[in-house]
């Protein structure tokens, strides 16, 4: 990882890691940590790829949603921050409050005083502040569907997911043409992962972004390593939208984000 090279020498990033749970004191990240730790710093790669995109002559405001711990937002924070002496503004939010609470006493901590966490679901929390980047990393099941639904709300300009789990739509496939495939519990589970994606993909593209798709980290770090990474590029894209209700109809499933975005039910 570049950034583990440049900075795991430095005192004041090994006092971060250490601050936020992911090292010893001695700076040494914990055995048991170091897939957290390389899954946050491919994160915070890709971000700054994005802050590169914007002018440096704008405040940017990022959204971390299903925040966690912070890890991503505080070592990205220190890397614009201290590097990069960018103006920008983390918001995190999350439901379950005590992990909130940890993260505002982390940033009271650390000194930024450009962070703010918030204990809400993502698809209900409502910024001060319009995010130019919306992101989040191995958010459960449908709250990746949340995060994706809430920066296409926001008009944020770019839009970067890692899914985790993908159960709602697996759990909803029945009848279909790849059924043979699907009898099979561990197939049907690749199958439901593929399916949905595939949706949230063509989701982002009918609202107007150019989606990107890659493995953002070695699957030796994490199985979970599929990133989307969307950039608003148009208003509305039909052909995108017409192949969401081609395989909407073809697995028979209506989606949780179809709640969030109506505009994606068939007319």
């Amino acid at each position: 990882m570049v950034y583990a090279s440049a900075y795991l020498s430095e005192s004041k990033f090994r006092q971060l890691l250490t601050i936020i749970g992911l090292a010893r004191p001695d700076g040494e990240i914990y055995t048991n940590q170091l897939g957290k730790f390389h899954e946050a710093l491919a994160m915070c790669e890709h971000l700054t790829i994005m802050l590169n995109r914007i002018s440096r002559r704008k405040p940017v405001t990022l959204l971390d949603c299903a925040c966690g711990k912070g890890y991503v937002a505080f070592i990205s924070n220190y890397f614009a921050t201290r590097r990069d002496a960018r103006s920008i503004h983390f918001t995190g939010v999350d439901k379950n409050t005590q992990l909130i609470q940890k993260c505002r006493d982390i940033k009271h901590l650390l000194c930024f005083e450009n962070m703010a966490f918030h204990a809400s679901s993502i698809i209900e929390f409502a910024p001060d502040r319009k995010p130019d980047i919306t992101y989040c990393l191995h958010a459960c099941d449908t709250a990746t569907d949340e995060a994706i639904a809430k920066g296409i709300l926001l008009n944020s300009r770019f839009i970067a997911a890692v899914p985790c789990c993908q159960r709602e739509v697996t759990r909803k496939i029945r009848a279909h043409p790849l059924k043979p495939i699907s009898q099979f519990p561990t197939l049907k589970e690749r199958l439901g992962s593929l399916v949905t994606d595939a949706m949230r993909i063509l989701v982002l593209a009918a609202a107007g972004y150019k989606v990107e798709v890659f493995e953002f980290v070695s699957s030796r770090v994490t199985p979970k390593n599929l990133m989307l990474r969307a950039e608003r590029i148009w208003s509305v894209n039909v052909d995108a939208l017409r192949q969401y209700w081609q395989l909407r109809s073809l697995f028979k499933v209506e989606p949780k984000i179809e709640e969030y975005l109506p505009w994606l039910r068939p007319r």
